[in-house]
Formats: structure tokens, sequence, C-alpha cells
């Protein structure tokens, strides 16, 4: 189970736990410990942020380096040219040698690119499918503890106002015409 998650639990735990103060809304609870699980969230999120970073620039240098090799196949393939057309003394088979060579370099090298990009785009859209995912859980989990707080405090108010009127009947059957005012 990943920091968050336990950070939200424990969050989750403390929101149960907590005593509700008397005649209020309001709960009692350890705001050290809740600061401290919010900001342990704070610490653990950007990790997620951070991999899809690193996998950009791990694309990035995918790219660098087959751009990289393309340059040396071709270097190689100039020289390899320049050495034939000095070697031999028919020019034109030297020429077309060299061309040849220089074709199969350029073809090799926008393979090597064509590759590099796929890798590439594989990994960006696998880390935002990441991503996306973690943030619809996250999400999906606050808004849960959010809706059941809210619920769980809707009780809490409707309860007390029931409460609040059982006591005004049982005084108004008690004093029988003299009947306390309550501010509402």
């Amino acid at each position: 189970m990943s920091n968050i998650e336990t950070s939200l639990e424990n969050i989750d735990r403390i929101l149960a736990e907590a005593k509700a103060m008397p005649f209020s809304t309001k709960l009692l609870i350890d705001e050290e410990e809740l600061s401290r699980l919010v900001e342990d969230i704070r610490l653990n999120m950007p990790v997620e942020i951070t991999q899809a970073k690193k996998i950009a620039q791990e694309r990035r240098d995918i790219l660098n380096d087959a751009e990289a090799h393309a340059e040396e196949i071709i270097d190689k393939a100039r020289q390899r040219a320049d050495i034939m057309i000095e070697q031999h003394q028919i020019t034109k088979e030297a020429k077309a040698a060299a061309d040849g060579i220089l074709q199969q370099a350029r073809d090799e090298a926008a393979a090597v690119r064509a590759e590099a990009k796929t890798h590439a785009r594989e990994i960006m859209d696998k880390a935002e499918r990441w991503s996306d995912d973690i943030r619809r859980s996250a999400s999906s989990y606050v808004e849960t503890i959010i809706r059941d707080t809210d619920e769980t405090l809707t009780k809490s108010v409707n309860e007390v106002r029931k409460l609040r009127q059982s006591v005004r009947d049982a005084l108004s059957q008690n004093a029988g015409s003299t009947k306390p005012k309550f501010d509402e």
C-alpha cells in the first residue's frame, strides 16, 4: 500500500474516531497528527510527476542517442566512400558505391529514429495513463471521504436538532404556561 493511501486511511480513521463537541457540529481532532498526514501526502505526490519527467528525459536521451548514432553511421559511410574513391582508379564505381553506402546509412538512421520515436511515444503514453489512473483513484478516494464526512455531519446536526426539540417539549410540558425562549 502506498504512503498516500496509508495517509488517507489515517485521516479517515482520525475523522471516524473524532469526538463531537457538545451542542456543536464541530469535531475534536488531533490537529498535529492531521497536519503531519497532509504533509506526508504532499511529499509523496510528486513521485509520479518525477517519474513522468524521468520518462520524458529518457525519451529525449533515446532520440539524442539515435541522432548521434545516425550521424556516426553517415560519417562512417562518407569515410568509407572517400577511402574507396582514393583506392580505386575508377571514380564512377567509387561514387556509385559511396552513394549506395550513404543511402543505406540514411535508411538505417531513419529506421533507428523511427524506432526510437515509437519507443519514446509508448513510454510517454504508458506514463500518462499511469499518472491519470493515480489521479483518478486519489480524487475518487478523497471525494468518498468528503461525502462520508458530510453525511456524518448532517446526521449529527439533525440529531442535535431533534434533541433540542425534545428538550423544548419536555420543558414546555413541565413548566406549563411559563415557557423559556431559546434563540434559533
